[in-house]
């Protein structure tokens, strides 16, 4: 499995990560968010589904409580999932079929098998900055997109 850590220094270099690997998606992975509170998983979706289609970044926000949000891009559909408050869900419906991203996973969805799965862990830095551990799982073909 491919891992490496990235530094964040600001929110325009997580745009720019986002950005980047926007450009390697192909819309079938699924992506792993996990981090503490205010760690940047939302932020880092609405730079990445707006480097995809900026009208729809337009409307990312998080489904805390809404469970899952779908933006349409022209590329392939999104969806957005944030399981805060939820213990179990069933991936089966949206996975294979668009981008699925994730945000606080169970532990279920790291072993799913057949899929390209992208795991970032984000890490709120003491300068304030961010570091994320991006670990590729059946997604070699990212890490090109990786710097």
């Amino acid at each position: 499995m491919f891992e490496k850590r990235i530094k964040i220094k600001s929110p325009d270099q997580l745009k720019q990560f986002a950005s980047t690997l926007s450009s390697c998606l192909k819309g079938n992975e699924l992506i792993l968010l996990t981090g503490d509170l205010g760690s940047g998983k939302t932020t880092f979706t609405k730079f990445l589904v707006s480097s995809i289609d900026s009208e729809a970044g337009e409307d990312v926000n998080s489904p805390t409580f809404s469970i899952m949000n779908v933006y349409e891009t022209d590329r392939f559909p999104i969806y957005h999932i944030d399981l805060y408050r939820v213990k179990q869900f069933d991936l089966s419906d949206v996975l294979d079929n668009g981008l699925v991203i994730v945000e606080w996973p169970d532990e279920s969805m790291y072993e799913i098998e057949n899929t390209p799965i992208l795991i970032l862990d984000f890490f709120i830095t003491e300068d304030e900055g961010r570091e994320i551990n991006i670990r590729l799982k059946n997604a070699d073909y990212v890490r090109k997109c990786i710097r």
